[in-house]
């Protein structure tokens, strides 16, 4: 009777039965999928580390393991819904552009997944290894850097535009190949235009009356450029010129720089703003203007909208406490100073706080071979604190055509409801505790703005001798910019 006792000795737990038996161990858990340092830390590196990193402008950084893993429930949130990395642009079933865009800093859905699989698998480490941390986009081959001489102190409850003229001594000329925008104090620039002065009577008065370098207030009176060379918003990198394209800067010129201050009632630190260009001698293939067309009042370019308070008379007006409100306005174009084959490379919308959506369709009258009679040429969310200009991710004789007699649609939405996360801002703009009623205007953010900005690329003359003027450049470029 002694065999089944062994037996059922080894059955039992070791402790009942008096023995030193031991179950095996576990097998060691499968090390995780995914990895900071081998999977996500690229991808964060891509997209993030620009502006998330020490001294960057986001509020954390994600440059080493223990920050990204403290913040990656939140990161992964962010992207998404698509509100991180900031990129307004969207693609939607009835309005996709048909190229993309150059530098989108967008996710692709195999990176999302990677992050997902991250957080899932518990955020593991991994075999440390070394971590690229980018730096802020800079212009390269700077031949000049443009200050003010003087600094101007923002202030007060209402936005100020000042400009200033500064010099950049080419008495020969030059073309502008790159250019960068360096705001002094940052929390109250809201944006900057800057436009070439031609050499000549009219700018010869403006320097007598305001010097070189001097800010002056320029609130009541139209941007004094002959034509604009680049408009910097918050979130845009350098301007930087395709090879065979520049800005023409003609004999003698000067420039302005314009900025929008917002000081929303706090006074700041002395601002000088300040320029970095990149000059060349080599003649261009083509040049780079500015134009813009929106911000309509009236017909017949304002269309009609059910909030308006006569039917079938227009008016820019956002009705307080509406969640979406829509102007919708077009523009047939007249003027392009006798230039043909132009080309829109890039467009930058602009509206101001309330904003939600904005869209830029065009109509052709008469459609270049392969080329679509209606297009969409831009089309996105709207983010007031995220502007940026979009370029097309295509090579300069694809793109989109623009021409004499086309039609230029664009469409805004905004929300004045409490439901907008910037209407509390609007409203202790305005010391207002309630949504009211939204214009169009330019005097402040707290006004609204409907605005779609095109860079434009143009034939050059075909030789170094001719006269680059500025009625090359449409009129319609030097109107509607006091942005």
């Amino acid at each position: 009777m002694r065999a089944p006792h062994v037996g059922i000795c080894f059955a039992l737990a070791a402790a009942a039965c008096g023995t030193d038996f031991q179950a095996p161990p576990a097998p060691p858990p499968p090390p995780p999928a995914v990895t900071w340092y081998q999977d996500a830390a690229p991808i964060v590196s891509k997209h993030c580390m620009s502006c998330h990193q020490a001294g960057g402008i986001a509020p954390f950084s994600l440059t080493d393991y223990t920050d990204a893993a403290e913040h990656a429930q939140d990161v992964l949130a962010q992207i998404t819904s698509g509100t991180m990395p900031p990129f307004d642009a969207r693609e939607e079933p009835d309005c996709t552009p048909r190229y993309g865009w150059v530098d989108d800093p967008r996710l692709s859905p195999a990176e999302i997944a990677t992050m997902q699989q991250w957080v899932d698998d518990g955020t593991a480490a991994g075999a440390v290894a070394e971590v690229a941390v980018p730096t802020s986009p800079a212009l390269t081959g700077v031949t000049m850097t443009l200050t003010p001489t003087q600094a101007f102190t923002a202030s007060g409850d209402q936005d100020e535009f000042m400009c200033t003229i500064l010099d950049p001594q080419v008495a020969a000329g030059a073309w502008l190949t790159g250019l960068q925008v360096r705001p002094g104090t940052a929390d109250a620039v809201h944006h900057v235009v800057v436009g070439e002065l031609e050499a000549g009577a009219a700018t010869d008065a403006l320097v007598a009356a305001h010097g070189i370098g001097v800010p002056w207030d320029c609130s009541t009176t139209a941007n004094p450029a002959s034509f604009v060379m680049n408009i910097w918003t918050p979130g845009n990198d350098p301007f930087e010129a395709p090879t065979g394209m520049a800005v023409p800067v003609t004999a003698g010129a000067k420039i302005v720089m314009q900025i929008h201050y917002h000081p929303a009632g706090t006074t700041h630190a002395p601002d000088a703003t300040s320029i970095d260009l990149r000059t060349s001698a080599v003649w261009p293939q083509r040049m780079y203007f500015v134009g813009a067309v929106g911000n309509a009042a009236a017909a017949p370019e304002l269309l009609p909208d059910p909030d308006d308070r006569v039917p079938g008379v227009p008016e820019f007006r956002i009705p307080a406490n509406k969640a979406d409100h829509e102007e919708s306005m077009q523009f047939v174009l007249t003027d392009f100073g006798g230039a043909t084959d132009i080309r829109v490379y890039s467009v930058n919308p602009h509206m101001h706080l309330l904003g939600t959506h904005i869209r830029g369709t065009i109509a052709r009258a008469a459609p270049a071979t392969g080329e679509p009679a209606n297009e969409c040429l831009a089309n996105g969310l709207w983010n007031f604190d995220w502007q940026r200009t979009y370029i097309y991710d295509a090579p300069m004789d694809a793109l989109p055509t623009i021409a004499v007699g086309d039609t230029v649609s664009v469409q805004c939405h905004w929300n004045n409801t409490f439901e907008n996360p910037f209407e509390q801002r609007a409203l202790a703009d305005q010391g207002l505790g309630e949504p009211v009623d939204v214009g169009l205007g330019e005097g402040s953010s707290t006004d609204e703005m409907c605005l779609e900005i095109f860079g434009l690329s143009i034939p050059a003359p075909v030789t170094p001798t001719a006269v680059v003027p500025h009625a090359t450049a449409p009129s319609w470029s030097r109107s509607r910019l006091r942005s």
